[in-house]
């Protein structure tokens, strides 16, 4: 399977990279759809399959087949039949000469066999059917492994740019307790506050540097995890341009479960193998219908190699049923009969838990952006909290610990407000991927 993205790719390599302005989600999408090892295995496994359905369709032509055989023979019956073949065998010889002791016979013989089904009890035509379902099983599961792949990729890619705008967060906040520190050295010099203030506010800035640095692993981790997902070396730098704004979502989440169990990639998979089982089960039956098939050999015979001094021709008509083969044939259609009922019942258990996808990741996207709008609130809240209580710490008037706790109070809301609203991001890309629908850039198909 070849991507669209693959285009996109070569231009941006005849330009000299990716724009200066960073990497864009689609951008990380497109280089992972190409270089992820998952995307590359679900296509050739998908090629291999539409192969085999090649092959299938190829045994309605039957088969030809050329032969080259050596023998050498002293025994009676076959050196006479073979003598005759060779078109050699000399009448007055065969009488003067002692025909139970013939001297031995080296022959050569050329066939040409072509075998010609008439009529198989429907199991070619049912193979032909089944391993195309097959095939497009494989074509489905194949696209919804790019699709996973895409949906990997926006989720790292989100998740790094939270990393570092929580990093960028944090930093700030340092800097802020840093000053915080620094006043209090100032205000405790002048009497104004006692030293164990300054100690506590000096404890509190070494808390945060401790936060401040699993925060710089975090968002480097995060920046491996993409890479991962991209098919790229892990330890590769990105910069990244902003997240876009989350693609619109309407409806009702009942009309995205609707639409959810129709277009799902991996469900039509499931549904196209289940079709595939049930063909099994009547492959199976056609096992013991009869069989009927012309076959036509051409052959040279000779006492040298590829040699035609003697040649002949037979067709035949062959007909055979299977009577009695151990009770194999019908304990293989029952099984495949059970394995037909078994794999239905996953099915329509995958297809409740598409349903369920769908409503959590609706009910998350609901739930992050009522989150988002609290914690806008609280933000401001602790913001002007925060504001007074320096103003109020720069006169005297306020305790040291106070002051700390209302930083403490506005890097948590800070921190509430960016992931919740990362969130809205992340869930409506798990929405959209949870439905079925496509996240590969330039592919944008209607909900």
């Amino acid at each position: 399977m070849r991507w669209t993205p693959l285009i996109l790719l070569i231009a941006l390599a005849a330009g000299g990279g990716f724009p200066a302005h960073g990497l864009t989600v689609d951008e990380a999408i497109a280089s992972a759809l190409v270089d992820n090892p998952s995307v590359q295995a679900a296509a050739s496994s998908a090629d291999a399959d539409a192969e085999r359905s090649q092959q299938a369709t190829g045994h309605r032509w039957g088969r030809l087949d050329l032969a080259e055989i050596y023998t050498y023979s002293d025994n009676p019956a076959e050196v006479f039949a073979l003598t005759l073949n060779q078109g050699r065998f000399d009448f007055d010889e065969f009488f003067t000469s002692d025909p139970n002791v013939p001297d031995g016979l080296s022959t050569w013989m050329t066939t040409l066999d072509l075998t010609l089904p008439v009529y198989t009890g429907g199991q070619i035509g049912t193979r032909v059917r089944q391993t195309a379902t097959v095939a497009d099983a494989s074509a489905a599961a194949s696209r919804h492994t790019a699709e996973q792949v895409a949906f990997d990729t926006a989720t790292a890619f989100v998740n790094l740019a939270k990393a570092r705008e929580h990093l960028e967060l944090l930093g700030a906040a340092r800097a802020t307790t840093a000053e915080h520190v620094r006043l209090a050295g100032v205000f405790a010099d002048q009497g104004i506050i006692l030293a164990s203030d300054v100690l506590e506010a000096r404890v509190y800035l070494a808390e945060m540097d401790e936060i401040v640095e699993r925060a710089d692993h975090g968002a480097r981790l995060a920046e491996a995890t993409l890479n991962f997902h991209m098919g790229a070396d892990q330890a590769t730098r990105r910069e990244l341009a902003p997240v876009p704004p989350p693609a619109p979502v309407g409806g009702s989440v009942e009309d995205w479960t609707s639409v959810a169990v129709e277009r799902r990639r991996d469900l039509i998979a499931a549904r196209a193998r289940l079709e595939a089982g049930r063909l099994e089960a009547k492959a199976a039956r056609s096992g013991a219908l009869p069989e009927v098939a012309v076959v036509g050999r051409y052959g040279l015979y000779d006492d040298q190699i590829f040699g035609s001094n003697g040649h002949s021709g037979t067709i035949m008509a062959l007909a055979k049923v299977n009577l009695f083969g151990g009770l194999t044939a019908g304990h293989a259609r029952q099984a495949a009969e059970h394995d037909a009922v078994s794999f239905a019942a996953d099915v329509r258990r995958f297809e409740e838990g598409v349903r369920l996808e769908v409503r959590q990741a609706w009910q998350d996207l609901a739930s992050a952006r009522a989150r988002h709008a609290t914690a806008r609130e609280v933000l401001a809240a602790a913001a002007e909290s925060l504001r007074v209580r320096e103003q109020r710490f720069s006169q005297g008037l306020e305790r040291m610990v106070d002051l700390l706790d209302a930083e403490t109070s506005l890097r948590e809301a800070e921190t509430r407000e960016l992931v919740a609203r990362y969130d809205i991001a992340l869930s409506t890309y798990r929405l959209h991927f949870v439905s079925g629908a496509t996240l590969i850039p330039s592919m944008e198909e209607s909900r």
